[in-house]
């Protein structure tokens, strides 16, 4: 079974509702979790957003959009 969304990012994040990763973190950190068509449709819309980095609830919202 596919790991959920909240799953990916709540064991990247570490439930830190004050981290902040970029691109390159979101990256690796997901490079092993997300098939790498999703995972560079992630990364374009965290670019899209124009931030440097993303917050755990901008990077869900992300994710569950292109999901």
């Amino acid at each position: 079974m596919e790991p959920t969304s909240q799953e990916l990012l709540a064991d990247l994040y570490g439930h830190d509702q004050d981290a902040h990763f970029d691109t390159m973190q979101l990256r690796e950190g997901l490079a092993h979790q997300m098939a790498p068509a999703q995972l560079d449709k992630f990364i374009a819309a965290v670019e899209g957003t124009g931030d440097r980095a993303v917050d755990l609830e901008t990077a869900m919202s992300l994710l569950n959009a292109i999901r």
